[in-house]
């Protein structure tokens, strides 16, 4: 009986034990699989890395904006999304670069579509259109704004979204006009005039430049295009114009001409943007053709002395002209689906509400959308910006700048045709015809 008890004590022990063998095993199985289910969970919310350059950076106007809108969508989105900055130094490096990286197919997620940018991706059908994520986001399509989407669209399909608003007309230093006896014209004949008089009053007119993309210098160009009558409105709101070769044009540039050789300042033939900003902020000009996006500068001692921002006045073009635009913005360039995702995320923060309302209260920048309002604080800080909204509602004749309506190559090559018009090797018309050859050679 004790030997039967034993045997059946024991192998209640080896059944017991072989229990608890199974359930440690079965345990530890449990335990290694667990943890390998939750190494997949991490690896599957790895944030996605997206590479976005910027020129906006440094002493860019730009700059504080961009960081702000960086740092605030890496709180909300950071854990989803990894956004890869590639600080540019320059506009004209920016431009460069994009041109190889495209070239070569190598382009980054998040690519401004500025300065021709856009029509290369576009021609080379290198980018993804937002048709899609518009329909499936209503309310991001609600801020951007249907004349935004429009003016970025080809063939039905929207190619890059806007975040910003131009509004342009030209500021001056009222200083300078009221020792020189002038107003702001309402001609052109009378803006050669105030030139005249501004000179004899000692002081440089016009804050011009022929580097980059000329731009000072293409805003008063384009708005002598675009305030000459209803056949320059017509052009200046054309896309793609075939030809240069236009009386309104070749008019424009007779006088930009004349401006170039009398009315601006030495360095102004190669100059870049900062030169001609520095010029007119540092009380050398009395004139620069340019967007409210500078206004911030006008009270910035490290770019302009104390108190010249109260110096500022800013004017519609003579014949009551402003031009009335949207920047070109932001374009996806990524290949994979993941990615192009990602990269719209970005994109409808640095474009939406307050993307919009970030740009406007640090940079200046006009949105697109009527929902972002200057706050009472900026109104009061800033009466320019105020003033600039009243010229562009009040102007008669509303237009776009060159830079929106060429094809790239015409971009370029304003900074080797204008040192040509200034020191008289070709004529209003020769530079107006080889525009029109080169413009032609993008095709």
């Amino acid at each position: 009986m004790k030997r039967s008890a034993a045997l059946l004590l024991t192998a209640a022990m080896v059944a017991s034990l072989a229990a608890c063998g199974s359930n440690a095993t079965s345990d530890k199985t449990a335990e290694v699989s667990g943890s390998t289910s939750a190494k997949t969970s991490v690896e599957a919310k790895a944030p996605v890395t997206i590479k976005y350059p910027t020129y906006r950076v440094g002493t860019h106007y730009s700059a504080p904006f961009e960081k702000d809108q960086i740092e605030k969508f890496n709180e909300k989105f950071g854990n989803e999304i990894k956004v890869q900055v590639e600080e540019i130094p320059s506009d004209t490096a920016y431009n460069d670069k994009m041109k190889i990286l495209a070239a070569s197919g190598d382009l980054p997620d998040v690519i401004m579509g500025k300065n021709g940018i856009n029509e290369i991706l576009i021609k080379g059908n290198l980018a993804t259109p937002f048709n899609e994520y518009m329909d499936k986001d209503p309310e991001w399509k609600s801020d951007i704004g249907d004349e935004a989407l429009a003016a970025n669209t080809r063939d039905g399909k929207i190619w890059s979204i806007s975040d910003q608003k131009q509004v342009i007309g030209y500021f001056y230093n009222k200083d300078m006009f009221e020792k020189a006896g002038i107003k702001p014209a309402e001609t052109w004949d009378e803006f050669m005039t105030n030139c005249d008089k501004l000179k004899a009053a000692g002081f440089a007119p016009l804050a011009l430049m022929t580097g980059e993309n000329a731009w000072t210098t293409n805003l008063l160009l384009s708005s002598m295009v675009g305030t000459s009558g209803e056949a320059g409105t017509k052009y200046m709101n054309t896309l793609h114009p075939t030809s240069f070769e236009t009386p309104e044009v070749i008019d424009a540039l007779k006088k930009m001409q004349i401006m170039l050789q009398k009315y601006t300042t030495k360095d102004a033939i190669g100059a870049v943007y900062a030169n001609a900003a520095n010029n007119f902020e540092q009380g050398k000009t009395a004139i620069i053709a340019n967007g409210p996006w500078m206004i911030g500068d006008f009270s910035d001692k490290t770019k302009s002395p104390e108190g010249f921002d109260k110096k500022v006045g800013v004017a519609a073009y003579p014949g009551s002209g402003a031009f009335l635009s949207y920047e070109v913005g932001y374009m996806i360039g990524s290949e994979t689906q993941e990615k192009k995702d990602a990269a719209a995320k970005f994109i409808k923060y640095k474009t939406g509400v307050e993307g919009q309302s970030i740009a406007l209260e640090l940079g200046n920048v006009l949105p697109v959308s009527d929902k972002v309002q200057p706050s009472e604080e900026f109104k009061q800080k800033y009466p320019v910006f105020v003033e600039t909204i009243e010229v562009g509602n009040s102007a008669k004749v509303k237009y776009q700048y060159f830079d929106t309506i060429v094809l790239p190559n015409v971009t370029d090559s304003w900074k080797n045709l204008y040192p040509e018009l200034a020191f008289n090797k070709i004529t209003a018309e020769e530079m107006a015809k080889k525009l029109t050859e080169i413009s032609a050679k993008n095709k």
